[in-house]
Order: C-alpha cells, then structure tokens, then sequence
C-alpha cells in the first residue's frame, strides 16, 4: 500500500445498512429450498419427518411472511417430493429427521439396516 491510498473499509454507513465484512466462524443456517407454486417461495429447511402409516416424507419449512404491516415467520409442512433442492446434497444430510408413528408418537429417526 503506498502512502496515498486508504486501506479498505469492512464496514460503511453510506446506505444506511452496515456492512461486517467476513466473519470468521460464521454460525449456520438452516439449508435453502425452493417451493414451487402460483408464486414460487425460498424456504428454510428445517427437519424432516416420516410418516409410517405410508411411508411417506414431508418436510418443516420456515420463510417470512408479512401481514398487515407485520412480519412474522410463517412454517408449515409439506411433502418433501414437491421440494426442489438449491443447494449441495451434503447439507441436506445433516437436517434433523424423525418418525411419526402410527400412534401418533414422534421418535427420531433411525435409518434402515
């Protein structure tokens, strides 16, 4: 760096929002998924569960929503087949998953033999 130039700065006020810069040990996230329909919607993924009475997957997804001027966190299950992936395989592998069994009760998952 010479004496006329200025180091670069991590962070600025300029627009109003700050910026960090990189952050070193950054927590994770929940993967991304896309959920397609009328107006296709990016979701966080948040476990996955089985259904023993068919078999049959679904999935927990979070996204914001806003209603009335109110933002909340809407979350909703559906079956994980309509879900499209948006990011590496690997990530998917570590979401939570459990059972739901035919009496209701919810087990964690175990997978086959």
């Amino acid at each position: 760096m010479t004496a006329n130039e200025q180091p670069l700065a991590c962070s600025t006020y300029r627009t109003g929002i700050r910026i960090l810069g990189w952050v070193k040990n950054e927590p994770t996230s929940p993967p991304i998924v896309l959920l397609p329909a009328d107006d296709p919607v990016v979701c966080y993924l948040l476990a996955w569960e089985m259904h023993e009475r068919d078999g049959s997957w679904w999935a927990y997804v979070t996204w914001p929503r806003v209603r009335n001027g109110q933002s909340y966190r809407h979350v909703t299950s559906v079956r994980a087949e309509r879900l499209e992936p948006l990011e590496s395989a690997e990530v998917y592998a570590q979401v939570p998953r459990r059972v739901l069994g035919r009496d209701g009760e919810i087990r964690p998952w175990s997978p086959p033999p």
